[in-house]
């Protein structure tokens, strides 16, 4: 099956996983008639569960994911989502809607084979391309998802309970439609091509030892179950040990360090601001007016969309303005978030969060091709786990302070995560200097050696 066909079925997967109308008034179908838990319990109680259980079950998702190759995984996130929409439909008690937010975790952890599928299945020239693809999907499922409930909620077509099972539909489609995904013969760790095939040199140095190779094989096979125990021992030792070379190529790289701080540190930021958005929200409605969460959800995933293929195609040297640009844009992030935590004026919360979601959607794509370009082709996986972990770690840990020690109301908390953002600026403040001083101090010594 060609590279295109494999995409169009992974990416029709990626849009209908997406396609969640439910998410853009899960706060007020949580605290409205239909339920009636208080806005304390949902920030308190309910919504923690997501963070800490996409955190608990990433790195497990990720091994296991190339362990088993991707197509179970893809299944397992389909599942795991029609189980968290099951449980919000029926459960009455926080209880059951926290098991449904674990769930919810697993589903997002789970979304790391969607990610990492593609490149286990297509030929490394088609990469960028299809990196792309899945990326434009998943923003295409929020942009359909976002106008189909308001489009419903604002005609009085579907109520907030009903919408519920317009995402059941869709999660349930991509379930199903995952089936037919093409296995995965080769992994990138666990069940890796034979090296003699990936590399002429590599086949050229095999060739010399075949014979003693083949001796050894057969004297394992000769040991019957202790041959089958050696091949497995011998496959788990050979993917540790690659994947401790790939993590320490990558992360002995300056260029690699300072993106994937931005990444890492970004994207907590955004996780926070995003699944607490809604309760802040509910504080600047009024009873009489309308609510448009669904319209923002879909202004943003199309303007993230076009900015992130924009980003992809614009001709800009990353090298040299992105510590600045990285700062400029940390510092704008701080200011809207922070002026969100005073503002009561329910469409400039709408405005805001759009203009944030936009610029973290683009500029974690700008992180995750260039740190591509400093690091192994068959580590994107990898890397992209590590990042996302270190994330939510850092997400945890905001979470259990502001939201579950010190319990915060919802404008505190979005207090705190606008000065979270703006300390991430004075972070890449000192990186410009540090990286200034460097150049200069570079070019002096070039200068030195010219003049000699």
């Amino acid at each position: 099956m060609s590279w295109i066909k494999i995409s169009c079925i992974l990416c029709i997967f990626g849009c209908f996983k997406d396609f969640r109308p439910s998410d853009s008034f899960m706060t007020d179908y949580l605290t409205g008639p239909w339920k009636n838990f208080t806005p304390s319990e949902v920030n308190h109680e309910i919504y923690p569960v997501t963070t800490y259980s996409y955190l608990s079950t990433l790195v497990l998702m990720f091994l296991i994911t190339d362990f088993v190759r991707y197509k179970p995984i893809i299944i397992l996130c389909g599942l795991s989502g029609i189980v968290s929409l099951v449980l919000i439909i029926l459960g009455k008690v926080v209880r059951v809607l926290q098991l449904a937010k674990f769930f919810f975790g697993l589903f997002m952890s789970s979304e790391i084979a969607y990610y990492t599928y593609i490149y286990a299945k297509v030929d490394k020239i088609h990469y960028q391309e299809v990196t792309g693809f899945t990326k434009a999907a998943s923003l295409l499922g929020r942009s359909m998802s976002g106008i189909a409930a308001q489009l419903t909620a604002s005609f009085g077509l579907l109520s907030y309970h009903q919408i519920n099972f317009l995402t059941l539909s869709g999660t349930t489609f991509a379930t199903v439609w995952a089936l037919f995904l093409p296995s995965v013969k080769q992994s990138i760790y666990f069940h890796r091509a034979s090296l003699n095939n990936e590399n002429p040199t590599l086949q050229q140095n095999k060739e010399t030892t075949d014979c003693l190779q083949k001796v050894r094989y057969q004297q394992m096979l000769s040991c019957g179950n202790n041959g089958g125990r050696y091949r497995a021992l011998r496959k788990l030792r050979n993917a540790y040990a690659m994947l401790g070379k790939h993590f320490v190529q990558a992360y002995t790289n300056y260029y690699v360090i300072k993106w994937s701080i931005w990444w890492a540190l970004s994207t907590c930021g955004y996780l926070m601001v995003a699944t607490y958005s809604q309760l802040l929200w509910q504080t600047a409605v009024k009873p009489e007016d309308k609510i448009y969460n669904g319209a923002v959800d879909f202004l943003y995933a199309i303007l993230g969309s076009v900015s992130v293929f924009s980003s992809g195609k614009a001709q800009l040297n990353w090298t040299v303005i992105g510590d600045k640009v990285c700062l400029v844009i940390a510092l704008l992030e701080g200011a809207i978030i922070l002026g969100s935590s005073y503002c009561y004026n329910i469409w400039l919360l709408y405005a805001g969060y759009i203009v944030f979601s936009a610029i973290y959607h683009t500029m974690v794509t700008v992180a995750s091709f260039e740190i591509a370009k400093c690091i192994s082709e068959d580590s994107h996986g990898l890397i992209f786990g590590v990042n996302i972990f270190l994330a939510l770690l850092m997400q945890s840990l905001m979470t259990l302070l502001v939201v579950n020690t010190f319990t915060l109301d919802i404008r505190q908390q979005f207090h705190i995560y606008g000065c979270y953002f703006v300390i991430l600026s004075v972070i890449f403040v000192i990186i410009t200097i540090v990286q200034y001083r460097h150049d200069t101090t570079q070019r002096k010594r070039d200068r030195i050696a010219n003049v000699e």
